[in-house]
């Protein structure tokens, strides 16, 4: 997975990449955003006690999810730092996945942790960063 990240980055022709954010939680909400190699965006987003989530979908400029590859490669996101523990009453986690073809590699941080481990709250806030430019070219569903 990390040649392929690498691949993109270098404009090299390479498998299809998708990258899944999410730190959804059944009962307080969150946010799902997807981005393909190819620039293809969705953000869904349920606030607390909302039944059907705002979806927002349409493209980023390929140098955009360059941007984005760039700082999955600093952050090294194929290697998962956070340990196993039973999590505390309401805790949810916040996940990574990164698929290309029939391969996948994911990794995890608890969400009440993610601003204090700056790594998947970054990559976090650079997908949702992509939302105005998909939003403000492709206009908004939900």
């Amino acid at each position: 997975m990390e040649q392929l990240l690498q691949d993109i980055v270098a404009g090299r022709e390479s498998a299809p990449l998708t990258i899944i954010y999410s730190d959804m939680h059944g009962l307080w909400g969150g946010v799902t955003v997807t981005l393909s190699a190819s620039g293809a965006y969705e953000r869904l987003e349920r606030k607390r006690g909302a039944g059907v989530p705002e979806t927002i979908r349409g493209s980023v400029a390929p140098v955009r999810v360059k941007e984005v590859v760039r700082l999955l490669i600093e952050l090294k996101v194929c290697e998962q730092y956070t340990p196993e523990r039973a999590p505390v009453p309401d805790e949810s986690q916040a996940t990574l996945v990164l698929r290309s073809g029939g391969a996948e590699a994911s990794i995890w941080e608890w969400y009440n942790d993610l601003a204090r481990n700056a790594r998947l709250a970054r990559v976090r806030s650079r997908l949702l960063e992509l939302a105005a430019e998909a939003n403000a070219e492709q206009g908004s569903d939900g």
